[in-house]
């Protein structure tokens, strides 16, 4: 399906998750296949500094393997299976790998998963990753974490960032991760809030119902990320 500019960016949620394994190059380019033009991805490092496409540390929770990604080298966990939905599997991909195979004219949005505030090693390593490529002007780096963008940004100023926010009352921080978007919880995003914030790039998550999904087009927000990937094409 020929790609178009779109507004706002629509973001495949982990790619197409509801029909492939999460975090995979098969849910990204299945994502994209539908004609949106952006993809969001988790990531988690190995102890060996290799940055793998995952939404969890735990390999028990969506895994055919057990145990902590952070507390395995590479070789431990390259092998590994994603489990999707209707028995299919596929092996546990690499950063580098999903940098190197999607389109450059397509969005990545790179959250960076942390266990806490100063669990910032993947910053070096996505930046690292990210300076060995040509994709930087089309890309976003993400995270919870305010202390981590602020190192990333330092290391990476040509990158855009985002602050991924859920609560309210965590959005005073918003300076300490000098952020340029701001990734809010969908249910914490109003007429007000879109004002107050009015000079930040704001893309939603995760909207997965089409009435929410056309308010957010409606207010002209930066971008959507959701898991219903068919209210996009509507």
């Amino acid at each position: 399906m020929k790609n178009i500019q779109q507004k706002p960016l629509r973001f495949a949620h982990r790619g197409i998750l509801l029909y492939e394994p999460e975090n995979t190059l098969t849910s990204f380019n299945r994502a994209l296949e539908l004609g949106v033009q952006a993809i969001e991805v988790d990531v988690v490092s190995t102890s060996d500094g290799v940055v793998v496409c995952s939404h969890n540390f735990d390999l028990e929770r969506k895994t055919d393997s057990y145990g902590y990604i952070d507390q395995l080298k590479y070789e431990e966990v390259m092998g590994v299976h994603i489990l999707g939905p209707n028995n299919k599997t596929e092996k546990i991909c690499t950063l580098e790998r999903i940098l190197h195979n999607i389109d450059k004219s397509n969005w990545i949005n790179i959250e960076i998963k942390t266990r806490t505030l100063f669990d910032i090693r993947t910053a070096f390593h996505v930046a690292s990753l990210l300076k060995n490529t040509d994709r930087k002007k089309n890309t976003i780096v993400s995270s919870f974490n305010p202390l981590l963008l602020w190192v990333f940004k330092a290391l990476c100023k040509n990158v855009k960032t985002g602050w991924i926010v859920k609560h309210k009352e965590l959005l005073p921080l918003l300076f300490l991760s000098r952020a340029d978007h701001l990734h809010a919880r969908g249910d914490i995003v109003s007429q007000e809030f879109l004002r107050t914030y009015k000079t930040k790039n704001i893309n939603v998550w995760t909207v997965n119902t089409q009435p929410a999904i056309q308010w957010l087009k409606q207010q002209n927000v930066s971008g959507i990320i959701t898991d219903r990937l068919e209210y996009y094409t509507q």
